[in-house]
């Protein structure tokens, strides 16, 4: 006699295969929610840095003392650390004093620091994917774009710009933008003579109002 063999039906195979499409579709978007959003993750590291960086100098009085009433950066006065001297009498040493001291204070992907002006900013205006080499890469691969400048605006904003993309040459390398540019991996920090900081990018914001990494 043959022995009857378990096993499924061709009803009970679609039965559990349409269970394990609806657990797929209720749990996916749950998934895709706690997964972190890498680009967020990055500009949030990316601000601290900033943050404590700037921190760090405006209030050390061998790099910025205040003298009468030049504040913070804009005292671009000659400084000297680790052997180096920064700022000076030239106009080109002073606007470079705040990059070159940012550049000593954090990790460097190489010895490569680039304190000019043609440095300074991203190709904002250029079409998406079009990369310009940024003031210094940090350990972590973010491209930072520092401030060429003596901090001493007499009328109007005060403010100046530090510009990070996140991933370097990788792309969209573009700011945000509702229609063109949805993920950016270009962020903009803007820093007070003072050391006061802040953002008004609409992702800026968005990123660093959340107190966790998920999106």
């Amino acid at each position: 006699m043959l022995k009857s063999k378990n096993a499924f039906t061709l009803a009970e195979l679609m039965v559990t295969l349409t269970v394990c499409a609806f657990l797929a579709a209720l749990l996916l978007p749950a998934i895709a929610y706690i997964r972190p959003d890498k680009n967020k993750v990055l500009f949030k590291k990316a601000y601290y840095v900033a943050e404590r960086m700037v921190y760090e100098l405006v209030n050390d009085e061998d790099f910025y003392p205040t003298t009468g009433e030049t504040v913070g950066f804009a005292n671009t006065g000659m400084a000297s650390y680790l052997g180096y001297t920064y700022g000076g009498d030239t106009e080109s040493d002073q606007k470079s004093k705040f990059c070159k001291l940012f550049a000593r204070k954090v990790n460097t992907e190489t010895d490569e620091v680039n304190c000019d002006d043609s440095h300074s900013e991203p190709n904002l205006t250029g079409s998406s994917g079009t990369f310009k080499d940024p003031s210094l890469i940090t350990t972590d691969g973010i491209a930072w774009y520092l401030p060429y400048s003596k901090f001493d605006k007499t009328t109007g904003d005060t403010s100046e710009t530090i510009y990070v993309d996140i991933n370097n040459e990788t792309g969209p390398n573009c700011v945000y933008n509702a229609t063109t540019c949805q993920r950016p991996d270009i962020f903009t920090i803007y820093v007070e003579p003072d050391g006061k900081m802040f953002v008004t990018g609409e992702k800026e914001k968005e990123y660093l109002r959340s107190n966790n990494t998920a999106r």
